[in-house]
């Protein structure tokens, strides 16, 4: 034909017919054959192309190295020549050359807690989550199997480092809003469906006849928290709780608790009265009525801030009072006054009150006791102690975060109450001791050295006098203060500080890369300050 472009055809390659299409997203390996739609000229034809061996067969996979038609095919492919035969229809995968695993499991869902092993479905392909590390990379978006970014040349197919291909799937995806119990164990009867307030490791809740149990420390934190509200269905909330077991049953009677003696709290409070998140605090306490002939009611204290902020918008037993109320026992009917706090629940610390809190000192401390008037007469005080880090920076910044208002709990613990004239403490004591620790670098000094030898300032053939010399670093030891933390200095092993009087030694490579974090500096309850500082004795006074 005039105009037309000829070329010739490459030669057959040696095997019988075309081999499967090439697809992108399919797991190939060394020695994988595919068939790859061409061109002689103006002329169509199919050219076969074979993954290379070890360690390049790795890039057979990936975007960018797509036989014949990418700019870096040829590190990953060989070409063996053309096929003849018809072109087999390509808007389906071909599933013969990977195993039928029958039905088809979920669906990806981002965020969903996989782990080694797990399969999900998608467009008909079957995919399983690799071993550890790579299982890590399996809840995260970026890696949902069969997807890419980018385009030509740039294609990145990231899901190929978490999820491999095991088979084709077939079939309507059964349902799961309802798990089947056969592998998990009957938990009897149901607890507590799950509302938001403070949970801890171990406590258990129910949701769609399925039993939870709430995750140790550190995840127990998102236990109570919105969003991780355990359900039937993948979510965030795999990383707060584990699935325990089934259950069945109604949840037992709660509106009328026992009233076991044992447990009664004496005269009632005063009913409680609808409001707003202002008009309840942490602490107060409120009876409902559960029985008329006879009188009986129960009494109720409300919860620690944030939660207190729903004690004055729903009842303690209603549903979602839980939320800010907790049951604290019966009453004996008869309504007792409640201007002033009971004192005999309350420990009494020490002898004499602390120092009254106050809105303009701006310099407490973590461990600083302060005391809040009560009652005038007789003189009845509170006694709050100023929290640990961080929140210890709140106790001097006024009556904002004065205690046993609204954000009081932020900054103030309540300790026990006080009575008595308020003993002097007018600052706390500093510390006054000496508190040393020996430091021990690596510095440079001069060592003599004959002429020629390594390092050594004199070279061959000069002569040999006191100013040849080499630098070599010798370990140099002082005595050095303990000061307290400081996000100002750079830590390293054996570093000692103090808060207080208690000495802490920053830890060995490479968890001494922590001891300069603000996040873990020394503090005198446990938390993830330990992963970069252990306990190193008292300082004398």
């Amino acid at each position: 034909v005039a105009g037309s472009a000829t070329a010739p055809i490459p030669p057959a390659w040696s095997g019988a017919g075309c081999p499967f299409f090439f697809s992108s997203g399919t797991d190939y390996s060394a020695e994988d054959v595919v068939t790859v739609p061409g061109n002689a000229g103006s002329a169509p034809v199919l050219l076969v192309y074979q993954c290379k061996a070890s360690p390049t067969d790795a890039f057979c996979s990936q975007g960018g190295f797509e036989p014949g038609t990418s700019i870096h095919w040829e590190q990953a492919w060989n070409f063996l020549g053309s096929c003849d035969g018809t072109l087999a229809p390509t808007s389906s995968p071909d599933f013969t050359s990977i195993a039928d695993v029958g039905g088809c499991p979920a669906l990806y869902s981002s965020g969903a807690d996989y782990e080694e092993g797990d399969r999900v479905s998608k467009d008909g392909l079957v995919y399983q989550c690799k071993a550890h590390p790579q299982s890590g990379f399996c809840p995260v978006a970026a890696y949902e199997p069969g997807t890419s970014i980018g385009s030509g040349s740039q294609t990145v197919e990231y899901w190929k480092e978490a999820w491999s291909i095991v088979g084709h799937c077939s079939g309507t995806i059964t349902p799961t809003s309802s798990p089947a119990f056969v592998s998990l164990t009957n938990m009897g009867g149901c607890p507590d469906e799950w509302v938001q307030q403070t949970y801890e490791e171990g406590d258990r809740v129910s949701a769609n006849n399925l039993v939870y149990v709430c995750k140790a420390y550190p995840n127990s934190g998102h236990c109570g928290q919105a969003g991780y509200e355990p359900t039937s269905e993948p979510g965030p909330w795999s990383v707060a709780w584990t699935v325990a077991g089934h259950c069945s049953g109604s949840i037992g009677p709660t509106g009328a608790p026992s009233f076991d003696p044992v447990n009664s709290v004496g005269a009632c409070p005063g009913e409680w009265v609808a409001g707003d998140h202002t008009s309840y605090e942490e602490g107060d306490m409120v009876s409902v009525s559960v029985s008329d002939t006879p009188i009986r009611k129960i009494a109720y204290r409300c919860n620690s801030w944030p939660l207190s902020g729903f004690c004055g918008q729903f009842a303690p037993n209603v549903h979602g009072g839980d939320q800010g109320w907790t049951l604290a026992g019966s009453c004996d009917g008869s309504i007792g006054p409640t201007s002033s706090p009971s004192f005999d629940a309350l420990t009494v610390v020490g002898d004499g009150c602390p120092r009254e809190w106050s809105a303009t000192t701006t310099d407490y401390e973590a461990g600083d006791l302060v005391a809040l008037e009560v009652s005038e007469s007789p003189i009845r005080s509170i006694v709050y102690q100023c929290r640990e880090w961080p929140n210890s920076g709140y106790c001097g910044q006024g009556s904002g975060f004065k205690p046993a208002t609204q954000y009081g709990e932020l900054a103030w613990t309540l300790k026990g109450s006080c009575t008595g004239t308020i003993a002097p403490t007018a600052s706390p004591a500093t510390y006054t001791g000496v508190c040393t620790f020996n430091q021990c670098v690596m510095v440079d000094s001069p060592q003599s050295c004959t002429a020629g030898s390594a390092g050594c300032s004199c070279s061959s053939g000069q002569t040999q006098t006191a100013s040849c010399v080499r630098t070599i670093q010798v370990r140099t030891c002082t005595d050095q203060p303990v000061d307290t933390w400081s996000n100002s200095k750079s830590y390293a092993t054996d570093d000692v500080v103090r808060r207080g009087t208690r000495r802490f030694k920053c830890r060995e490579w490479p968890n001494f890369l922590w001891c300069s974090m603000a996040a873990y500096q020394p503090e005198l309850v446990d938390g993830i300050w330990t992963n970069a500082w252990r306990e190193d004795g008292e300082c004398l006074p």
